[in-house]
């Protein structure tokens, strides 16, 4: 199976709460003009975890495709939304208090040939819908990870123990500054509005935020 990265972002959730943030994640979604019909209403299809295999959640494993108010397209190769607990132990006994959302990307296509960095074409893509996503998912943020960066930043964010920077582009609110304030070296940031971003500079061909031209 090829490398999968993934961008993820995250809400806490209850019973009462379920299709209202699936409904926010379904707008951000259908704004990115989803050319899959079906990819839509799979969101809204994600009940409430009753039995301990329903807590990990759901996939929708079929390709679509993604387009910015910039006119810029990128492929997903799956999609899926899943339950955690606090501490990223699913069980029914602890019922889940986040949700987590992930789009799903085959990493190769994004990256410069023959080489670990993205290109500046898919840098910019990706912080469009990350951008469009923080709009509305405001308590930890977007992460773009590889698959061994996958939940780890949303882990510390959660349960506030540990390092943070398990990701190669994230967009935050600046609530979250404090888990932050040391920034390791090859971190390169910038500040919009209301939120932090950071990047690994290795891992751009050119900061996505450097190519965006909205």
């Amino acid at each position: 199976m090829s490398e999968h990265v993934q961008i993820q972002t995250y809400a806490t959730c209850t019973q009462q709460t379920l299709q209202e943030v699936l409904q926010r994640y379904q707008n951000v979604i259908a704004h990115l003009r989803c050319d899959d019909p079906q990819a839509l209403a799979w969101i809204s299809q994600i009940e409430w975890p009753t039995t301990d295999d329903d807590t990990f959640g759901d996939i929708y494993a079929a390709p679509f495709r993604l387009t910015t108010d910039q006119k810029q397209g990128i492929d997903c190769i799956g999609m899926s939304i899943s339950f955690y607990t606090r501490l990223a132990v699913p069980s029914i006994e602890t019922l889940p208090t986040w949700i987590g959302f992930n789009l799903l990307f085959d990493a190769q296509s994004l990256r410069q040939e023959h080489t670990s960095a993205y290109t500046a074409e898919a840098g910019v893509i990706i912080w469009h819908i990350m951008s469009d996503l923080a709009k509305s998912f405001r308590e930890i943020g977007v992460y773009f990870t590889d698959s061994w960066q996958d939940n780890l930043s949303w882990r510390v964010l959660s349960e506030d123990v540990g390092d943070p920077w398990s990701f190669d582009l994230a967009i935050f609110p600046r609530t979250q500054a404090k888990h932050f304030a040391v920034v390791p070296s090859g971190f390169q940031g910038t500040l919009v509005e209301n939120d932090f971003c950071f990047a690994q500079e290795n891992r751009w061909v050119t900061l996505p935020w450097q190519t965006d031209n909205s």
